[in-house]
């Protein structure tokens, strides 16, 4: 043997004891959006207003946007060692029972609440108790009025205040979603009691309204995408 040969192998002998250094592959990531709701009020809306002896007040309500993953699954082509994982693991039972799935958490940003909503604050000063039965909510969008279950205005409905004394409760309104983008609405309560005689029985009925500017804005947020592979039952 020459020493050129002699030095390739002490080369190659020397190469193969030198570690190599692996390159960690970089964390997958996804961006989720939220589609967050500004309101303001107009300008000529009051948002305390008084009729007869009954003060209402209207505020948006606080929305959040919150974090949240989802599963998505998708079925995958078994690698040789998952194969084989799954013969030892289940000896009795088929390959063709099974299916090899993918599940990735991918990342959610969720509107919390996601429909128009507002706090709703009533002052009572009427010497008898106030009910709020019989009251209509209406919602107009860019002038075309939109329909809502009377079961998002319920708690406004279903409340009694007594005398001298006010309450807060939260109405809902249409989903963000099916609200266009850059419009003014009004909202509009309708027969409102304001006063009653000695008895209790209603004397007079009101109705108030206020007004809003809404727009939208999109939130992102980036996070890491994880997944993971199981076999499942067909």
């Amino acid at each position: 043997m020459n020493k050129t040969s002699i030095l390739i192998i002490a080369f190659l002998a020397l190469a193969g004891c030198v570690p190599v250094q692996q390159t960690a592959e970089p964390a997958r990531t996804a961006t989720a959006e939220c589609i967050y709701p500004l309101i303001t009020a107009l300008p000529e809306t009051r948002a305390l207003q008084t009729k007869g002896k009954i003060n209402i007040s209207l505020a948006p309500n606080t929305f959040e946007c919150v974090s949240g993953y989802e599963d998505v699954a998708r079925e995958v082509r078994p690698g040789f060692a998952d194969q084989l994982a799954f013969s030892m693991n289940n000896p009795d039972i088929p390959m063709s029972r099974a299916k090899f799935v993918e599940v990735t958490k991918m990342p959610t940003y969720t509107l919390n609440p996601d429909k128009i909503s507002f706090r709703l604050k009533i002052n009572n000063q009427l010497p008898r108790v106030f009910r709020g039965a019989g009251t209509v909510v209406l919602y107009n969008f860019g002038g075309n009025n939109t329909s809502i279950s009377s079961q998002d205005y319920a708690v406004l409905t279903n409340v009694i205040v007594p005398p001298r004394t006010e309450t807060e409760v939260v109405i809902y309104g249409p989903a963000i979603t099916s609200v266009p983008d850059n419009t003014t609405f009004g909202i509009f309560l309708y027969d409102v009691v304001i006063a009653t005689d000695n008895a209790g029985n209603v004397t007079e009925k009101q109705n108030f309204e206020w007004y809003y500017n809404y727009q939208t804005e999109v939130r992102q947020e980036t996070r890491e995408v994880t997944s993971e592979s199981n076999w499942v039952a067909r």
